[in-house]
């Protein structure tokens, strides 16, 4: 059944039971969507299997529905300017508290996806649900990090570097985690035919330091030692970073060797944020009284020497906030 929301949106869903509705298929004119609690008389508490991939996966009854309501096969974009949600187009999404569910591939070949909003609940992650969307950095979880939600499994599927942000009730956040990426692949011990898993990254160990389905924040912690030997300069500043901003569960021990990584290694790491021209990361660590003006000098400095004049106005900007707050 098809359903018309606000700013053009348009759903095309079907009843899962009597009053919980699945998403086959949503269009838009934005490439940042908010999936809606209820539509109609229904709540929406699965997303379907395709639901966002780049093309529809849909019965030959809900593709005729499409039709007459001129939007096509549910891929391309109509000539009245709505457009489906789909991975050649969608760079975030948010899901309502009330699903519970994603199935297999509903985010299939999301390339562009950069960000994604959840609430606790979802907690049925199917397999493959986010098969290549490499670009997904950013989880927004509307749930406190103490209590259990689908973060785990979540995570099992996401492989690539993860900034996972917890917000309260009212949106404020409440602590920030970074996971690593990692990669897997497998290794054939022949002439068996048996294979053995390889795992090159310790975000496949970060993502499993886990007790009663809340994050394990001092085995997080315990992590870092070996991830310094493994990982880049700027996943471990953000690991640091993030760790000491919002200090939950953090013992005196992991702020000591959080705080020698960020005072050892700034200047270098806002460097490189500079030559990379991320205006999120700068924002965010010059807004931190962890850094020191030094650093944020120095990369005043590479930017006036790169000609970046909107990067160093905004590093000026900043900081200049952080001050007045302080």
């Amino acid at each position: 059944m098809i359903y018309y929301g606000n700013n053009s949106d348009i759903y095309l869903c079907e009843e899962v039971e009597a009053g919980r509705l699945r998403l086959c298929r949503a269009f838009g004119t934005k490439d940042i969507f908010d999936v809606p609690k209820q539509v109609g008389d229904g709540v929406i508490t699965t997303i379907g299997a395709y639901c966002f991939a780049q093309r529809a996966r849909l019965t030959k009854e809900q593709l005729q529905e499409l039709d007459q309501a001129g939007l096509g096969d549910g891929t391309n974009p109509t000539s009245f300017g709505v457009r489906p949600m789909n991975g050649s187009y969608l760079k975030a999404v948010t899901l309502p508290e009330t699903v519970t569910t994603l199935e297999t591939y509903a985010f299939f070949d999301c390339r562009n996806l950069e960000e994604l909003t959840v609430g606790p609940l979802l907690t049925q992650i199917h397999s493959d649900a986010f098969m290549n969307c490499r670009g997904l950095h950013l989880l927004n979880m509307k749930a406190s990090i103490e209590c259990n939600s689908g973060l785990k499994a979540l995570l099992n599927q996401l492989t690539a570097e993860l900034t996972v942000t917890f917000m309260n009730e009212d949106g404020f956040t409440q602590a920030k985690i970074l996971y690593p990426e990692y990669t897997e692949s497998y290794e054939e011990i022949g002439p068996a035919h048996i294979f053995s898993l390889h795992v090159e990254g310790e975000g496949y160990r970060v993502r499993k330091q886990f007790s009663e389905g809340r994050p394990d924040l001092q085995a997080y912690d315990a992590v870092f030692e070996k991830a310094c030997n493994e990982e880049q300069l700027l996943t471990l500043m953000k690991m640091a970073i993030y760790r000491l901003t919002y200090p939950i569960d953090l013992s005196e021990d992991a702020k000591k060797r959080y705080l020698e990584y960020v005072r050892s290694n700034e200047i270098a790491i806002m460097e490189i944020l500079v030559k990379m021209q991320d205006e999120r990361t700068l924002a965010y660590l010059c807004g931190q009284p962890l850094i020191s003006d030094e650093a944020v000098c120095a990369a005043i400095v590479r930017g006036v020497s790169e000609g970046w004049t909107k990067g160093v106005a905004g590093m000026i900007r900043w900081r200049n906030a952080l001050q007045r707050e302080e």
